[in-house]
């Protein structure tokens, strides 16, 4: 489930593309809709099955979302809460230190495993913050105080290792040059004989079923109001799910 980007923007603000991939049988979410949250103004898509969302950016730039971690030896098969409450309750606060001192502080054995994330800018640069939950402990997999680099994570249903060939894709096409215009050409880049494996992924049982994007413009005078994209892709569409099309075998 999914491909997480991060690249630097000018001014210390940041782009996050989020590429939502989904079993066919699940529901359409909900687009990208205003709500307020611990006083703040939030934005974020919902999950029309489970509830909760997968990216939420609130009014100050600060972004928080969850992918799944999927381990054929770490998983949590008697999970009974939904991952999407992971980002809402991260949101409530603005540092990213708090973040990671709420979910430390939390009984994480009711969710299945996921990796959460955390962005956020500053006068200095752009903080990030990364975490997995593999069924057992939260371990750190980048703190805020590391230099910014360049960020992707890979998930899928298949197991994760299948699809971290994404990950030198994203080193080749983005991290040399990070635009949004390579991080939109990553996002939607498909191996024709890979399909299930692609970052705009398409199997028979799943596939990519939305993109969002969020654009932060950065911190102090002159920055602005994130802005929050929602594309929701259609099933059987030649371009973007050929196995539903019928295309690829």
């Amino acid at each position: 489930m999914c491909t997480l980007s991060v690249i630097q923007l000018p001014g210390n603000g940041y782009r996050v593309v989020h590429s939502r991939d989904e079993q066919r049988t699940r529901g359409s979410a909900y687009p990208p809709a205003q709500r307020m949250i611990n006083g703040k103004r939030v934005w974020y898509p919902t999950d029309s099955d489970a509830g909760g969302t997968w990216v939420v950016c609130d009014e100050h730039g600060v972004t928080a979302g969850v992918l799944n971690f999927n381990d054929s030896e770490r998983s949590n098969p008697n999970s009974t809460q939904s991952r999407g409450e992971i980002p809402l309750m991260m949101i409530e606060h603005s540092d990213l230190d708090l973040m990671l001192e709420l979910l430390r502080g939390m009984d994480l054995s009711a969710y299945a495993t996921f990796t959460a994330f955390a962005i956020k800018p500053t006068d200095s640069g752009i903080d990030v913050l990364i975490v997995e939950w593999d069924a057992s402990e939260l371990s750190v997999v980048r703190t805020p105080d590391q230099s910014f680099v360049p960020v992707v994570v890979a998930s899928s249903g298949l197991g994760d290792e299948l699809v971290q060939i994404r990950v030198p894709l994203f080193e080749e096409m983005v991290a040399s040059d990070p635009t949004p215009e390579s991080q939109d050409a990553f996002t939607w880049h498909r191996w024709d004989d890979r399909p299930e494996y692609s970052v705009l992924m398409s199997r028979k049982d799943a596939r990519t079923v939305s993109i969002t994007t969020i654009e932060v413009g950065g911190v102090g005078e002159g920055s602005s109001i994130p802005e929050m994209t929602y594309e929701e892709l259609a099933e059987n569409d030649p371009k973007h799910d050929p196995i539903g099309a019928g295309m690829l075998q």
